[in-house]
């Protein structure tokens, strides 16, 4: 029978395991806080693209293909040039 001494010796992670641990840890939240950023930073883009859009549409401008939101927005199959409806 062993003594409670050397059940709670067994059971304690040691300390260079404690620090691999929190590094991976750490590694982890930072790798998730800088995916977080760069999709905030493609959403701020994208949401700014299409407000120039939409102030140059409601301006009643004729031409507002030169502020045309990316090109993956548009419907498939349709040409990228200059619009023809007014």
């Amino acid at each position: 029978m062993s003594s409670r001494h050397e059940q709670d010796e067994y059971l304690e992670q040691d300390e260079a395991e404690r620090d691999s641990t929190g590094r991976r840890n750490s590694l982890i939240a930072l790798v998730v806080l800088a995916m977080l950023v760069a999709a905030g930073l493609v959403l701020v883009d994208r949401l700014s693209s299409v407000s120039a859009l939409q102030d140059c549409l409601m301006s009643r401008a004729t031409n507002c293909a030169s502020v045309s939101p990316l090109p993956s927005a548009a419907p498939a199959g349709l040409d990228a040039g200059p619009s023809t409806t007014r």
